[in-house]
């Protein structure tokens, strides 16, 4: 399949570490400690217009928000995806802060509050680069036939190999997080959504124990989740049951903490 999109690539080459202890509270330890990557993960599904005045708005606002808090300094890493019938292959940026802040060891005071607000400068402009990047991607329009189709499932791996990488992962999903895949051990939220919360619950058991063996990193990501539905959407369209069934995947993938729909 062809990619419509004109994808803008900043690829800066950053060195992770990978974790080899086995000690549990270490580990957690590493990953509050390690630089930051936050995935954005932009529904271009036709169920999805971020053209309309709600949506854009409420986007925008989260994209600005996790760009000022999630980039802190140098080695932090921004990457956005699209979501579509081929999200494994919908990477549309990869971007890595440079700004690192001088050792003010030795300085004056004076110096010093030169150095931080020299630090200070650097890091908004970047971060004003970083925004200009994802909003350009949020606007793009998905023009190809995979728009028809919403692999959401593919987008696990991909965090979980972002945790291997030694990361601290925050994964955001602008999506109404209606999976569509019309395969064999696919669901398919559109023709036929979970009618509650005990079929969304048996659903997410059975499908995380297929993924379970090849995602063993997952656990250690936090996940948000941002919704296109204005407060007063009716139930039939913002279907809780959907909320659900990815609530109890992430945590029967081990995902220690609670899944954010902001």
């Amino acid at each position: 399949m062809k990619n419509q999109f004109k994808h803008l690539f900043l690829l800066i080459p950053i060195s992770g570490f990978v974790f080899g202890c086995s000690d549990a509270s270490k580990k957690y330890q590493e990953v509050e400690e390690a630089k930051t990557c936050s995935m954005i993960f932009i529904d271009k599904s036709v169920s999805v217009n971020v053209n309309k005045k709600f949506i854009n708005e409420k986007y925008t606002k989260v994209i600005n928000q996790l760009i000022d808090e999630n980039i802190k300094g140098k080695g932090d890493k921004l990457e956005v995806y699209f979501i579509h019938e081929n999200t494994a292959k919908g990477k549309a940026a990869e971007i890595v802060c440079k700004t690192e802040r001088e050792d003010l060891e030795g300085a004056s005071s004076t110096d010093s509050e030169a150095i931080n607000n020299e630090y200070t400068m650097s890091l908004d402009k970047e971060r004003s680069i970083f925004k200009k990047i994802v909003f350009a991607q949020l606007a793009s329009q998905n023009t190809s036939s995979s728009k028809n189709n919403t692999d959401i499932w593919a987008a696990l791996p991909l965090i979980d190999k972002a945790v291997a990488k030694g990361y601290r992962v925050k994964a955001y999903f602008l999506s109404d997080m209606v999976e569509s895949m019309r395969a064999d051990n696919r669901r398919d939220f559109h023709t036929n959504p979970p009618v509650d919360d005990a079929a969304a619950v048996g659903w997410a058991r059975e499908d995380a124990d297929g993924m379970k063996a090849s995602m063993t990193n997952i656990g250690l990501a936090e996940i948000f989740i941002a919704k296109p539905f204005e407060p007063t959407a009716s139930r039939k369209k913002n279907n809780p049951a959907i909320s659900t069934y990815w609530q109890r995947l992430f945590m029967e993938l081990g995902v220690s903490a609670e899944v954010v729909e902001l």
